[in-house]
């Protein structure tokens, strides 16, 4: 295909798209499989509970923070250099700091910077995906575009925990996570090599500086409204099925089996990224055709009901992990792709990197500030106070976000 080709001019489905579809399936799993991560801190924090709790949230803080600081950098490198060449850097990233964790024998200083390394990885892998495909769909259908795309990310959640969940067992040892962290490396190279056949897209590379006053100037010039606020308070809200669900489970014996020999992990992904994943493909058309508000304030409507759900879950009543998994499942299904199709659209092609690194870097804030609150709350005052404020923060963000802009 040729690069003088412009997007509007082309079908969704094309290799570009597969390709890239296809390499999104390979890495989540991978980057699913982080839901354990939590279990390897408290492997190598020796028994403290409170304490590996607290430092998990610092440790994913920190990593946060580093992706959140070279966001407006990454975005006007993809700019300079094009999708394609920031994607495979940011692959290459995510497998140093995934295998570095094979050197750890204790928490240290080391295990902040790996987990600084992966979260710079995922920055580069994820920035480059959404303008990747931003580039090369059809204008007109590219909430369609990354929402289809965020099904190999779907597939990618039904995979990664439960893969995890078998290679640990009920309790790992060195060599049960040293077999973890080799699958998810393989997964992550399986899907750099698919990035080696894609074209580059058209109108992706553009000189110009590589400056903090530039990216400012930028987003200043397009700045998309109050949207970047619920970019915010998604990031908040997926701290809790990315990085608390797997302490949750631990703190609060809920590691047996539920179904067969099914845990509560691998259940719970069933549940969320099939029930996701369903729902996004039924209503893939859905936001171009009645609006894009409209589909977001439904999911994030669902979020919040979702977050609420969590307190009916304990020991006894396991199976009440059902209401949470539906409707947090809806909502990451139906909010996504709507909010970042609108933190993108003032953007013009040329800067397209840089809208991607504003929504990204919103994101990236929720799980900043969020991570040790969320963390230190439930030290305070346990799990259902964390999960009660995180739907509470999205309610009132929401709120604020309608009346400012509407349903329409």
């Amino acid at each position: 295909m040729s690069s003088a080709l412009t997007a509007t001019n082309q079908k969704l489905y094309d290799r570009s798209f597969i390709l890239a579809f296809f390499s999104q399936v390979l890495f989540v799993p991978a980057n699913a499989a982080l839901v354990h991560y939590a279990e390897w801190v408290q492997y190598l924090y020796q028994g403290d509970e409170q304490g590996a709790l607290l430092e998990l949230g610092y440790i994913t803080s920190f990593g946060a923070i580093l992706g959140f600081i070279s966001r407006p950098w990454l975005g006007q490198l993809v700019n300079r250099l094009g999708a394609r060449t920031i994607w495979i850097a940011g692959y290459l990233l995510f497998i140093g700091g995934f295998m570095g964790n094979l050197l750890l024998e204790d928490v240290n200083w080391l295990i902040y910077a790996l987990r600084g390394i992966m979260f710079l990885g995922v920055a580069c892998i994820f920035l480059s995906s959404i303008t990747y495909i931003t580039l090369t769909t059809p204008e007109e259908r590219r909430t369609e575009a990354i929402g289809i795309l965020g099904v190999g990310g779907f597939i990618g959640f039904l995979i990664g925990p439960m893969i995890g969940d078998m290679v640990l067992g009920p309790q790992p040892g060195a060599l049960e996570f040293e077999r973890y962290f080799w699958m998810g490396s393989i997964c992550v190279i399986a899907s750099m090599s698919l990035l080696f056949f894609m074209p580059s897209p058209p109108g992706n590379v553009k000189a110009g500086s590589l400056s903090l006053i530039q990216f400012v100037k930028t987003c200043k010039k397009y700045w998309p409204g109050s949207i970047v606020f619920i970019n915010i308070a998604f990031g908040l809200s997926m701290t809790v099925p990315l990085h608390l669900l797997k302490k949750f489970v631990l703190d609060n014996n809920l590691s047996g089996p539920m179904i067969g020999e099914l845990g509560f992990i691998t259940v719970f992904y069933l549940v969320y990224a099939g029930w996701g994943m369903t729902i996004r493909i039924a209503l893939k058309n859905a936001p171009d055709r009645i609006g894009r508000r409209k589909i977001l304030c439904v999911g994030l409507s669902a979020m919040v009901l979702g977050y609420c759900g969590y307190c009916m879950v304990s020991a006894d009543r396991m199976w009440m992990l059902l209401f949470p998994a539906l409707l947090c499942g809806t909502g990451h299904g139906l909010t996504y792709h709507c909010m970042t199709a609108l933190s993108l659209q003032t953007f013009p092609k040329e800067h397209r990197g840089t809208g991607s690194a504003l929504a990204l870097m919103a994101f990236d804030c929720g799980v900043v500030f969020g991570m040790p609150v969320m963390a230190q709350l439930v030290v305070w005052q346990g799990y259902n106070a964390m999960f009660l404020t995180v739907a509470a923060t999205v309610a009132i963000i929401s709120g604020i976000y309608f009346k400012q802009n509407g349903i329409r």
